[in-house]
């Protein structure tokens, strides 16, 4: 079994829904990851969850900084 860990960005924060009403700040991106690395992730997955809405995609600066420290694979995604 692996396990791969999805943050869901909005801005520079990782963001969870609640309840299908809204959005909560749950973190700093490259915190959490380091994080889910140290507890055994096999692979990270960053979601722009915004990015379409918007017209753009934040995740370049966010996903190489992560790349300096963190070794496991990265899918990125959003803006598609």
């Amino acid at each position: 079994m692996r396990v791969i860990p999805r943050l869901d960005i909005k801005g520079p924060n990782v963001v969870k829904g609640i309840h299908l009403e809204g959005l909560r700040v749950v973190g700093d991106p490259g915190r959490l990851a380091l994080k889910y690395c140290e507890e055994g992730a096999d692979e990270l997955i960053y979601m722009d969850i915004v990015a379409t809405l918007y017209g753009r995609n934040n995740l370049l600066g966010i996903v190489e900084k992560a790349a300096e420290s963190l070794f496991v694979p990265m899918t990125v995604g959003g803006g598609v």
